[in-house]
């Protein structure tokens, strides 16, 4: 059975304008360093906007 990744993080990503936070995601921590930063959809601002790692 493989072992689970300790390397694998959990984010929320929050907008950058309403600072809601709309999404999860993984992150691996080895291949990626910096924060996250996303352009996607905020339901509440009604457009894409930067959404970065909380």
């Amino acid at each position: 059975m493989a072992k689970k990744s300790e390397h694998v993080l959990n984010v929320s990503l929050a907008c950058g304008e309403c600072s809601r936070r709309n999404y999860q995601t993984k992150r691996n921590r080895n291949n990626v360093r910096d924060k996250l930063t996303l352009n996607k959809y905020c339901r509440w601002c009604r457009k894409h906007t930067p959404h970065k790692e909380v």
